[in-house]
């Protein structure tokens, strides 16, 4: 099949990335139009209306991407890491690529059959241990500032010296010439 055979599904991974943030904006709207449009030698504004009518009626709750990936799964690796550049750029068409949109590009990587090493320059570098500790870190209370049994006092007041407070007003400082 070629990529203007499939470019239906191609909407739809796009639609999917868009909304994988469950957001949908004008720039995001734009962005897709755009991609499409260079994919399919047209300009934004002409493209075929099954592809607008795809992009208009799309549902992100029915969506399945394991079905739309399927259609690439036996594509070579070339092709994959494509598709992958390609859907990342929607992913990013918004300015912000937040743990939800970076989810989507893995899960869509391992549907494609693809490994960690072919796109890991695609997605946020970071592991997910580390982000379920400092979750726990920041989820669990701090420790308690003394031990049990012993009770807490505030702090002693800080130490003032008594000249450099002392402060004397000029005359005439209220309005009194005396």
């Amino acid at each position: 099949m070629k990529v203007r055979d499939r470019i239906l599904i191609l909407t739809d991974l796009f639609m999917g990335a868009l909304w994988a943030d469950e957001e949908f904006t004008e720039d995001e709207q734009k962005a897709v139009r755009v991609l499409l449009a260079d994919l399919l030698l047209v300009t934004p504004t002409t493209l075929p209306a099954e592809v607008e009518d795809r992009i208009a009626k799309f549902e992100p709750l029915g969506f399945d991407l394991e079905a739309a990936a399927g259609d690439f799964a036996a594509d070579p690796p070339m092709a994959k890491r494509r598709l992958l550049e390609l859907v990342g750029r929607m992913v990013d068409a918004d300015g912000v690529v937040d743990m939800k949109e970076d989810e989507y590009l893995r899960r869509l990587a391992g549907l494609l059959g693809m490994e960690y090493s072919e796109y890991s320059d695609l997605v946020l570098d970071y592991e997910i241990d580390e982000l379920r500790d400092s979750f726990e870190q920041l989820r669990s209370p701090p420790p308690p500032m003394v031990g049990p049994g012993a009770k807490s006092r505030p702090p002693p007041p800080p130490m003032v010296d008594e000249a450099s407070v002392r402060f004397q007003l000029p005359p005439g400082a209220f309005g009194d010439d005396d």
